[in-house]
């Protein structure tokens, strides 16, 4: 199956939700991270890492899932990193919450944390920061350097992982210096843009195309922006496990029930 015919599948899933309403989009995002968290104490992994991380709540909900699992959210933007670092005591809470910018190489980054775009003004908290440019000639930025890393350094002693990446258009890169933890990885969500929204990026064929090479299935999506949204995938091992598909099974009669 080539990544544009899996796309066109993964379209079915529209019908679950009314996509002239914004909140019916809200829903189907909601849904998918239900989705995402209800699998995750089935596949079980011994490593989760939230990317892109902002506050660490999913990393945080990861761990209350996974008492065994090791727990780790990177997040680039030093502003996000020291304000939620005071909010919550991640070390007390067993997560590893790390100033970072995933890319192919384990050197300095520059950060780009987004100040204004066309529309206006932009607090450094917001979740739009991103190793590359934004697609705005409008857009100013505080350019920042941060620590880089690869995410193939954590595969070492990993038998299963799961991922939630969300690095504002960065997908290449992070998934560039992840080829060996992509190979253990049995369950993972990923944002995606089917339009630039910044430059250079790669859009979503070019993401499917690098995981499903990967042994990745993408199972479901969610509607959340029309050109901006997330997927779910799994590695064929784990679609195999006894529980998962009984869990895909109710998730999706949930989202129906839901929008009734």
């Amino acid at each position: 199956m080539t990544p544009a015919q899996a796309l066109a599948q993964l379209c079915a899933r529209a019908s679950l939700y009314d996509l002239r309403d914004r909140a019916a989009r809200a829903r189907s995002a909601a849904d998918l991270r239900k989705m995402f968290f209800a699998l995750l104490p089935v596949v079980d992994p011994d490593l989760f890492v939230e990317a892109g991380a902002h506050d660490g709540a999913g990393a945080r909900r990861a761990r209350r899932l996974l008492p065994k699992a090791r727990v780790v959210a990177y997040e680039g933007n030093p502003h996000n990193h020291a304000r939620f670092s005071k909010n919550h005591d991640f070390a007390a809470l067993g997560v590893e919450y790390v100033l970072s910018a995933l890319s192919d190489t384990d050197t300095p980054q520059t950060f780009k944390v987004l100040t204004a775009d066309r529309h206006s003004a932009q607090g450094v908290h917001s979740g739009r920061s991103s190793l590359l440019l934004r697609e705005d000639p409008k857009a100013e930025y505080e350019t920042v350097t941060v620590p880089g890393l690869r995410l193939d350094g954590l595969a070492k002693d990993v038998t299963r992982a799961a991922l939630w990446v969300d690095v504002e258009g960065a997908s290449e890169k992070v998934l560039a210096g992840a080829g060996a933890l992509l190979d253990k990885t049995a369950l993972m969500m990923i944002e995606v843009e089917s339009a630039p929204f910044w430059q250079g990026q790669w859009l979503v064929h070019d993401v499917l195309a690098h995981l499903m090479g990967r042994g990745l299935v993408p199972i479901a999506r969610d509607f959340e922006r029309k050109h901006q949204f997330n997927i779910l995938l799994m590695s064929e091992p784990a679609l195999t496990l006894p529980e998962v598909l009984p869990v895909l099974e109710l998730q999706h009669s949930l989202a129906r029930y839901r929008g009734g």
